[in-house]
């Protein structure tokens, strides 16, 4: 008995896995192509059961740690691309690099998920705070894979690599801002000018975070 729930468990992890092949590059598509909507259908899929969340796409958690780690692998891929020499001691190695980088890239679904509550005047809890959050994952996700794809094409040997990694870069960023905007104007109905102010002020705000805990791990780990 034991045994085929063990055979089960098993049988619905490689199901899990290999069907990743098929809804990762599909929610990657629509994230790009749709991404407003996709911050709305992970609203509306938060108000279904659980076992029938997220049917035909990742979860936007789980897409998130994908891009992260598709763009730390490809770092990983070129020579150069990925010195871990002049990182502190406990980033040396693989696994709390890769991890680090994830919570790093989850600190701007957080952030903007904080000034929606804030915005709308709700309170702060797990369940309010769960919608914005995985919404914003959606959007976070290819820019953590186009982070790190331009650094991994920085390094290739390409005629005009370092234009187009900066282009690319750029371009990423760019998006991911419009996006936040846009999302800002929708969910608090704000003069458009306002919402640009929140965005540029809340990517301010995480990315002085990021350098007070970059800063805190060197002191810890030099």
């Amino acid at each position: 008995m034991d045994f085929m729930r063990l055979f089960k468990s098993l049988e619905e992890l490689l199901y899990e896995v290999i069907v990743m092949l098929v809804f990762f590059p599909k929610t990657l598509w629509l994230t790009l192509r749709y991404p407003q909507r996709m911050m709305d259908y992970a609203d509306t899929e938060l108000g279904d059961v659980l076992s029938e969340q997220y049917n035909d796409t990742l979860s936007p958690p789980l897409f998130l740690m994908l891009c992260v780690t598709l763009s730390y692998l490809a770092e990983r891929a070129v020579p150069g691309s990925l010195d871990t020499s002049v990182l502190p001691s406990f980033l040396r190695d693989s696994q709390n690099l890769l991890a680090f980088r994830v919570l790093i890239f989850s600190l701007f679904p957080l952030a903007f998920s904080l000034r929606l509550l804030r915005g709308l005047s709700q309170p702060l809890d797990r369940d309010t705070l769960r919608a914005p959050f995985f919404s914003q994952c959606f959007v976070a996700a290819p820019v953590s894979m186009i982070v790190g794809l331009a650094q991994a094409l920085r390094h290739l040997p390409l005629a005009y690599a370092d234009l187009i990694s900066s282009v690319l870069l750029l371009s990423g960023i760019g998006w991911y801002l419009r996006q936040q905007a846009w999302w800002l104007r929708t969910k608090l109905g704000l003069p458009m000018w306002r919402c640009w102010a929140a965005t540029l002020a809340m990517t301010l705000v995480t990315a002085i975070v990021f350098v007070v805990i970059a800063l805190a791990i060197i002191a810890v780990n030099p």
